[in-house]
């Protein structure tokens, strides 16, 4: 029989043995992990991601913009799906070794009711080099202008009380400059909460009335509205 001391003294040693080796296999995952995600830049690809994104949807205001600015006739709606796809070409060209491949699913398109205007269209973006497959965005950009109602406080001067929303909301910072009425001189661009708690517009004029009433937004999208009956 061996000595309980001799005993005692292989425990110790494959406990060594043991330890060791935990040591070796947690470096060698620790290795692999730092190794993996040092070659995986997810924080750039998700900034690649974004930045496409942000891009068409700059693609779908400008086009709606020069589209509502045009004269009637001269813009063709379909200068929207033309846009589009010299960004899809062009996008090839910007990132020529990320195999991006951007498409629609849906054909993008102009919405002008009651001079309303609004572009839409759904995309699905591939990635190939990263295994992004079928990732799937929808842009929408629009701006709305709404007339709640019209008053006069002399027989040439008129307050146009309006509503103006882009797809995010109520539009804030209009100014005078951003306003038109029948090609008259604005005189006061008052914002203010209507009597339901709706942020609104109070657009002062002198003029003629029945009125046409055009806004711009910031990123050059035009509106329309016609008023045509005093409160």
């Amino acid at each position: 029989m061996k000595p309980k001391r001799e005993r005692k003294g292989q425990f110790i040693i494959i406990a060594v043995l043991l330890a060791a080796i935990m040591i070796i296999s947690i470096g060698a995952l620790l290795h692999t992990a730092v190794t993996y995600y040092k070659h995986e830049p997810w924080e750039e690809y998700s900034t690649l991601i974004g930045d496409i994104e942000v891009n068409t949807r700059r693609i779908l205001e400008l086009s709606l913009a020069n589209y509502t600015n045009s004269v009637a006739g001269e813009e063709d709606a379909s200068i929207l799906k033309t846009n589009i796809d010299k960004w899809q070409n062009n996008l090839t060209k910007i990132y020529p070794n990320s195999g991006i491949i951007l498409t629609y699913l849906s054909t993008p398109q102009f919405q002008t009711q009651s001079w309303n205007p609004r572009a839409a269209a759904d995309f699905m973006l591939d990635i190939t080099t990263i295994g992004l497959s079928g990732y799937k965005f929808s842009l929408d950009s629009s701006l709305s202008l709404s007339i709640i109602e019209a008053s006069n406080s002399t027989t040439t001067s008129y307050t146009i009380t309006a509503i103006i929303q882009s797809e995010k909301g109520f539009v804030p910072n209009l100014r005078k400059s951003n306003f038109r009425v029948n090609g008259a001189e604005i005189t006061a661009v008052l914002p203010s909460l209507s009597a339901s708690n709706i942020p609104v517009y109070n657009i002062q004029y002198d003029g003629t009335f029945p009125a046409t009433l055009e806004v711009w937004d910031e990123r050059g999208i035009r509106a329309v509205a016609t008023a045509s009956v005093l409160s």
